[in-house]
């Protein structure tokens, strides 16, 4: 198989969300990268660090493909990409064990969200204790407060993802493994 349906999509989703290098390689084998670039860096990372035959080669190509893209999120993504294969681009930036899909889905929404740094949550600003009446009121060692854009980039999932992962970069934050 060499396109993207969606059995395809779902199994490289699952493999990012559980950060499962095997089976995020085992999915994007025979496939191009380019469409889902977001993903398959955030799988080629975690095939990295668990030392998946293969992955750095695969890891070269995706970002060889980051670096020629340039779409937001893009960047970030190539320097944690260059990091797991020995070559930082830069100082490596806190991991939050955050879900990109839930914080786009927050960078969506009007209002106030806080993004949990210990857990990865998203939730609404008003369940991380914060107050935006009496002015801001919450633990800033725990808690990323983020302002939603309504009508702001609902391009593809790649796009909304590689968004989600440059705001978190503008916070020193990267994604990482969520565990329950």
């Amino acid at each position: 198989m060499t396109g993207w349906d969606e059995p395809s999509l779902a199994r490289l989703r699952a493999a990012a969300y559980r950060w499962d290098g095997a089976a995020g390689m085992d999915v994007l084998r025979d496939r191009p990268l380019g469409p889902v670039l977001q993903y398959a860096g955030d799988v080629l990372v975690a095939a990295l660090e668990q030392d998946v035959p293969g992955a750095a080669a695969m890891a070269r190509k995706c970002l060889e493909e980051l670096d020629g893209r340039g779409l937001p999120g893009d960047a970030e993504l190539a320097g944690d990409l260059s990091a797991a294969l020995g070559a930082p681009r830069g100082p490596e930036p806190a991991r939050v064990p955050v879900d990109l899909g839930a914080l786009a889905a927050a960078l969506d929404e009007p209002g106030p969200h806080a993004v949990d740094l210990r857990t990865g949550d998203v939730v609404p600003a008003d369940e991380a204790g914060a107050s935006f009446t009496d002015g801001l009121r919450y633990e800033p060692e725990r808690w990323l407060v983020l302002w939603g854009e309504p009508g702001g980039d609902r391009g593809d999932e790649d796009r909304r993802r590689g968004r989600a992962r440059r705001w978190l970069a503008e916070h020193g934050c990267r994604p990482g493994p969520r565990t329950l």
